[in-house]
């Protein structure tokens, strides 16, 4: 995976809010699927997204309803966040598929910041049961993405909460409601939380960051969801210089790159 871009302190304006809210929202720059969709970056999401969906499709008849797929990692700092995020986004914006974005991170959640939805319920407020699923949804018209963020709820009682009947039936509405739903999950080392999370996904996908993760850690967090599906990792933060940019369509046929 392509590096992301760092954070920058303007904001663009690309989602537009169905329910709740101002009629126009802004979204973080990081989010390369909206603000630089024809990036290196963006590309490398692309080429992820339809790898799980092969993935997906080898499985067949194994999944009921729409495909759980949970991001995480090892250690906090990884950029599971934005890789859930990003992922989600492309996976909307391809338009063939609707698409939900969970923020299973009920401690420290963070995309109620990317997206800039401000303090409205989440799935913390679900599943203590002050709000129902419709309610926390944020959607948006770009690409048919609803996204829930994590809500308000305290550390101790995140696990216990992410254990209990109310999120299997969540996951069980989404399943109904979407075709891929993504969820964005705390570090599988930091937690009980991601154990908890993983064995109601379909797949999961471990993100590290090139040169930072060391290689141990990485598998030594495979290991602590053995018997869940992983399917994957992401390296984050790769040396952009390292990753080939995509080749420019010229008057409808591919050209070489540079």
């Amino acid at each position: 995976m392509s590096s992301i871009p760092k954070a920058v302190e303007s904001r663009g304006r690309f989602l537009e809010r169905i329910e709740g809210g101002a009629a126009e929202t802004t979204v973080d720059e990081r989010l390369v699927a909206l603000t630089a969709p024809m990036s290196a970056a963006a590309e490398q999401y692309r080429m992820l997204l339809h790898r799980l969906r092969h993935l997906r499709a080898l499985r067949g008849e194994a999944i009921q309803g729409g495909a759980v797929i949970a991001v995480t990692s090892a250690v906090r700092g990884e950029g599971v966040s934005l890789t859930a995020a990003n992922l989600a986004l492309t996976a909307a914006r391809a338009r063939d598929a609707r698409v939900a974005l969970v923020d299973c991170d009920l401690r420290r959640g963070g995309l109620a910041t990317l997206f800039n939805m401000g303090g409205r319920a989440g799935l913390a407020d679900v599943l203590t049961g002050k709000t129902e699923v419709g309610e926390a949804l944020g959607r948006y018209h770009e690409g048919h993405l609803a996204v829930i963020s994590a809500g308000r709820a305290s550390g101790a009682e995140s696990a216990s909460l992410l254990a209990g009947v109310r999120f299997s039936q969540t996951l069980s509405l989404l399943r109904s409601l979407f075709d891929e739903i993504y969820l964005d999950v705390p570090p599988a080392l930091a937690t009980a939380d991601a154990q908890v999370v993983a064995y109601k996904a379909d797949g999961i996908v471990m993100v590290a960051r090139a040169g930072t993760t060391p290689r141990e850690q990485v598998a030594q967090a495979v290991r602590s969801l053995q018997g869940a599906p992983v399917w994957g990792l992401v390296l984050n933060g790769v040396d952009p210089a390292r990753v080939p940019a995509p080749m420019p369509v010229v008057k409808g046929q591919l050209t070489s790159g540079k």
